[in-house]
């Protein structure tokens, strides 16, 4: 605890102080005592038994009703002195961004239904992370940039699984280079990553068939190659029946990147895709120490409160006996 005003406490201490000697010492207590009437036989009254327990009494009343006004002063001048609780405090906070990057060509219409279903569930938990959303076939369209908005990112997400299997998706079927073009699709989801000069966890979710289509400008492998110097991890998510050929040759690109691929069944376990996109590391960003300080008006408000109850009391207490 500190005291951001310690000079206001001690001028109430002061005040407090000098007011008790006041009154301590003030002439119309004299002239009470002075003109008290005499009582004949008072030494006899005096020396009885039951006038010294009351005497000692009144004495003990007076002694705690002081003591109770001193704390409660005390309070009071702990108030004055704005105390506050001081902490250092680092601003670390864990930092992730995530890219889905979903194949929309036909036979990938369950899976891409299965992962979005899973993110959506995500992103009403997030905590430092950023979602980012890329669909891609002939060509890629970003559906949104990285964000933290749960509620914008739920929204298109679900009127993305609405849109899946139905009429072709804007964007998807630009250029006439074939369809399904992979490397170009995770090319172009690599390319969504900003504040590349800031240390976060990276990470493409990529739901694939991984069978090509066409003559796309960019090789899985070579896409691959651009997130591995990107520091981007790259999760593979393929249907369980794809040919083994083709998620073997998908697997052998990724891994290098420190990601793996998943087969996703007819009856997908939408919490195993987020358990195994939490389960990557995050980035953790240590930002420059600074102190916080909290107000603690508790400590003196319980002091002056307990000291005028303790007073009170005493002081009845004492008028009783």
């Amino acid at each position: 605890m500190a005291l951001t005003q310690p000079w206001y406490g001690l001028a109430v201490l002061v005040v407090l102080a000098a007011v008790g000697i006041a009154a301590w010492f003030w002439p119309g207590r004299r002239r009470s005592a002075a003109g008290a009437l005499p009582l004949a036989g008072a030494a006899r009254i005096r020396a009885l038994p039951r006038f010294a327990e009351l005497a000692k009494a009144q004495l003990r009343w007076l002694v705690i009703e002081s003591c109770c006004l001193a704390v409660a002063g005390a309070g009071v001048a702990l108030l004055a002195a704005r105390p506050v609780s001081a902490s250092t405090v680092s601003e670390e906070r864990s930092n992730r961004d995530i890219v889905l990057c979903l194949d929309v060509s036909g036979s990938m219409s369950q899976v891409d239904r299965a992962v979005i279903n899973s993110f959506t569930d995500l992103a009403a938990n997030l905590d430092g992370e950023r979602i980012g959303f890329v669909l891609f076939d002939a060509s890629a369209v970003t559906i949104f940039p990285l964000t933290d908005d749960a509620a914008y990112i739920q929204q298109h997400l679900r009127e993305t699984a609405e849109a899946l299997g139905g009429s072709q998706l804007a964007g998807t079927r630009v250029g006439d280079l074939g369809s399904s073009l992979i490397g170009d699709g995770l090319a172009s989801c690599l390319q969504r990553f900003d504040r590349t000069d800031a240390q976060r966890s990276r990470t493409v979710v990529l739901a694939t068939d991984n069978q090509v289509g066409g003559t796309p400008l960019f090789s899985v492998e070579q896409a691959a190659a651009r997130a591995v110097k990107g520091g981007v991890l790259v999760f593979g998510i393929v249907p369980s029946d794809n040919s083994v050929i083709a998620t073997d040759d998908l697997t052998a690109h990724l891994r290098p990147t420190g990601g793996d691929v998943m087969l996703l069944g007819p009856e997908p376990d939408l919490s195993s895709i987020t358990r195994a996109v939490e389960a990557q590391q995050r980035a953790v960003m240590t930002g420059r120490a600074r102190s916080q300080s909290v107000p603690l008006v508790w400590p003196g408000a319980a002091l002056a409160l307990l000291g005028l109850a303790g007073a009170s009391l005493s002081h009845r207490r004492r008028v009783a006996s």
